[in-house]
């Protein structure tokens, strides 16, 4: 049931989007995060590291009893930014020390550039990182795409992999062919349709392809984790919002995972939208989320 809260989050969201979602622009291209005067939390320490060339930002608490290798979204266009480094807070509160991947983000990069660098600094941090000490990893939206796509090279390479991963919002099928598209075409407050705009006619604007694929098949496992053998990586917890447009990219990551034997767990939260936990920590369906993240992380370890 959705709390009276995220009814009010979520119409006041739709009203927000309305331009953007009626003229059918990228939200993610559309959007300008914040990149002020970050602070981090008392006692906590944030400085940077080189992983293989790759900036990482790195919030590391007192008392930390993990490694948390963190893959921000935002698209292909979005750098770390304050948005994600208040997601990055979260997750050291849990007890992790949070390396974030700060890949170089842009309009007109296209396949493989981010998951080529994204790949590099996890190949540097799971050779660098203390290997007595429990290694989780988490993205969400296209976040979750790079960090799938970096284990699935590095279980081909036999490196080390993450103990636990974290799936938020996954964005994987950049194909976009996930019936979830039809069924939420008027319910996603980010990137619905608008109630006098029918799927029939507007299909191909809300099954939009990002420019990233270039002339790549969008249906290349790389690419699309969607489309990947899961076999062998570590246990995942899936997190997504019931009206996401791209909800089944969750669904069918949930089940790819369980059908090749990786424990798979996948909560969809009733009502809510991509990223929900990210834009609106205070939510009581995004404390949920957290506390559901941390106790998997803890039972990971």
């Amino acid at each position: 049931m959705i709390s009276l809260r995220a009814r009010l989050v979520r119409a006041l969201l739709r009203l927000y989007t309305y331009p953007a979602r009626r003229e059918h622009r990228s939200l993610s291209r559309s959007v300008h995060f914040s990149d002020g005067k970050y602070r981090p939390p008392r006692g906590v320490r944030l400085y940077t590291e080189s992983a293989d060339g790759v900036r990482i930002e790195i919030l590391e608490p007192p008392a930390h009893e993990r490694e948390l290798i963190h893959f921000h979204g935002g698209g292909h266009t979005a750098r770390m930014n304050d948005f994600y480094r208040r997601a990055a807070e979260r997750y050291a509160k849990m007890g992790c020390r949070v390396h974030s991947i700060d890949y170089t983000a842009g309009k007109d990069l296209v396949y493989p550039a981010v998951h080529d660098e994204c790949f590099r600094a996890y190949r540097a941090l799971a050779r660098s990182l203390p290997e007595g000490r429990p290694l989780a990893a988490v993205g969400d939206s296209f976040g979750a795409n790079l960090l799938l796509s970096a284990c699935l090279r590095a279980r081909e390479m036999q490196l080390r992999l993450p103990k636990a991963i974290v799936c938020i919002s996954p964005f994987l099928d950049l194909a976009a062919s996930g019936d979830s598209y039809r069924r939420n075409c008027h319910r996603d407050p980010l990137y619905a349709l608008p109630r006098s705009q029918s799927f029939a006619a507007h299909e191909r604007e809300i099954r939009r392809k990002t420019p990233y694929c270039g002339q790549t098949d969008p249906r290349l496992p790389d690419l699309s984790p969607a489309y990947a053998d899961l076999c062998g990586l570590p246990r995942m917890l899936v997190q997504v919002g019931e009206y996401e447009t791209s909800a089944d990219d969750a669904y069918a990551l949930a089940r790819s995972a369980r059908k090749k034997g990786v424990p798979a767990c996948l909560h969809a939260f009733t009502g809510m939208w991509h990223d929900f936990m990210y834009l609106f920590p205070s939510l009581p369906e995004s404390r949920a989320a957290f506390a559901e993240i941390e106790a998997f992380l803890r039972a990971a370890a």
